[in-house]
């Protein structure tokens, strides 16, 4: 299976939200996933392991880990993670444990195209890391340059009618 290529089979989904920073809100996440993985159920969690909204159930079929590296984390989160999901995708952070447990991991320290600022290098990371579940984003192009100072104000400078 290819990097970028869905997994078969979801219909649950747990994702583990970044301590640090989140680019995405919860309902457009749901939205994403839901869109990638028609009829799964998406499920929130923490970092440190509690349910963010309605609890999860013990089994999922794929788990999405935002976890920046540096959070503070149980070593034992990816085993644990591991054996709730039957599809793990997240970001290589904490010990070890995660690039063995998971079966895709995302890897920042080894990608050339990150950003510098850190909220940009976080939406950068969590678009590769939706990437590699399978959940399609839409590009769009960023904001446009501050034109205020161009646009008249109705008032004519010289214009000859």
């Amino acid at each position: 299976m290819e990097v970028g290529q869905k997994f078969t089979g979801v219909k649950s989904v747990l994702v583990v939200l970044s301590s640090k920073a989140m680019s995405f809100d919860q309902g457009g996440l749901r939205n994403l996933i839901t869109h990638a993985y028609p009829g799964s159920a998406v499920f929130f969690i923490s970092t440190s392991g509690d349910p963010v909204g309605v609890a999860g159930p013990e089994q999922v079929d794929l788990v999405i880990d935002f976890t920046a590296p540096g959070s503070r984390q149980n070593p034992f989160f990816a085993s644990r993670m591991r054996s709730r999901g039957r599809h793990l995708v997240g970001r290589k952070a904490g010990w070890f444990y995660r690039v063995s447990r998971y079966d895709r991991v995302y890897d920042e320290r080894k990608d050339t195209s990150v950003p510098v600022d850190y909220l940009e290098s976080e939406a950068h990371a969590q678009r590769a890391v939706l990437a590699m579940a399978g959940v399609a984003l839409v590009r769009h192009g960023g904001t446009t340059p501050d034109r205020s100072k161009d646009i008249g104000t109705g008032v004519t400078t010289g214009a000859v009618r």
